[in-house]
């Protein structure tokens, strides 16, 4: 055996289940029933409890991120580590049977963060994001949860940055991300 030597291997599935979307936002509301909604949060429970040494997301990533993205440094300490899908957003979910899609960013993240993710995706469906809200109430209000949301924020502020456009996405991540900074400060 080679030291040091590292294999990777992908395996892909064919999933015939149309996207809920073929962008990372949605425009309008999908149509999704109750039994999808509670697909979504046995199969994202289910995933919790599995024994991995993968990691999405790291302290220091949500730590710089943050800093980088609104120019100040406070306790974003995370308690609570889970395992998540780590990139939850409509294009990798199907419907009307579910299906989550692209695993490379599966592991160890925040509590709240799949929620955040799924949260800010919608954020031009004031109703969903509210459904949202309301569904993963307890990640996503829970201190952890607000961290995670602000990273996800971050994030959006920091990719319009690199990319040198400002849109309604943008607009509204720097907005909630300086709330939430008010509010964990």
């Amino acid at each position: 055996m080679n030291e040091g030597l590292v294999c990777r291997a992908e395996e892909m599935t064919f999933i015939g289940e149309p996207v809920i979307s073929t962008a990372y936002t949605l425009d309008k509301a999908p149509e999704l029933t109750d039994q999808w909604w509670e697909e979504l949060s046995t199969a994202l429970e289910s995933l919790a409890g599995t024994d991995t040494d993968r990691v999405s997301l790291t302290q220091e990533d949500i730590d710089r991120s943050i800093r980088e993205a609104f120019g100040v440094s406070i306790d974003t300490d995370v308690s609570r580590w889970v395992i998540g899908h780590g990139d939850l957003h409509w294009a990798n979910l199907t419907a009307p049977r579910l299906s989550l899609l692209d695993w490379d960013s599966w592991g160890l993240m925040p509590r709240g963060l799949d929620a955040a993710k799924l949260w800010e995706s919608a954020f031009r469906v004031p109703a969903l994001t509210e459904e949202i809200t309301e569904r993963w109430a307890p990640d996503l209000a829970c201190r952890d949860g607000k961290v995670s949301r602000l990273w996800v924020c971050a994030n959006r502020v920091l990719g319009a940055r690199r990319r040198g456009e400002v849109n309604d996405q943008t607009e509204h991540a720097s907005r909630v991300g300086k709330s939430l900074l008010s509010e964990l400060s």
